[in-house]
Order: structure tokens, then C-alpha cells, then sequence
């Protein structure tokens, strides 16, 4: 049985307020796998709308309502 070298990749994560994504990219940084949950779309179960208003003063957030 021939042994093949171990793939060598890495992964890179984004959490941010509306969604979690995850890229695998190889050695020569050529994406091999992608995927992401968006919030609202892909678990409407737990009720989260996380559009946000960002006001003037860039220390406010505000939900923008539905």
C-alpha cells in the first residue's frame, strides 16, 4: 500500500454578527473548500435578526427592527 505525503492547508474562520464562514486553502493558497452558516437564514429557529444600524458617533449599534 503506497502512503501518499499529508495534505498541507490551512483554514481560515470569519465570525462576525451575521454569519460564520470557514475557507481551506493548500500550500499554493488555492481554495479547496468553502462554507458558511448565515444566522438568519440557516437558523431561523433561534429568532435572530442581526441587521444592525451603526450611528453617527461609531459607539452606537442599534438592531433595525423587522
Amino acid at each position: 500500500m503506497a502512503e501518499h505525503a499529508p495534505r498541507r492547508c490551512c483554514l481560515g474562520w470569519d465570525f462576525s454578527t451575521q454569519q460564520v464562514k470557514v475557507v481551506a486553502v493548500d500550500a499554493e493558497l488555492n481554495v479547496f473548500y468553502e462554507e458558511s452558516v448565515h444566522f438568519d437564514r440557516d437558523l431561523p429557529e433561534f429568532g435572530a435578526t442581526l441587521e444592525a444600524h451603526v450611528a453617527h458617533d461609531r459607539a452606537t449599534i442599534n438592531q433595525v427592527p423587522e
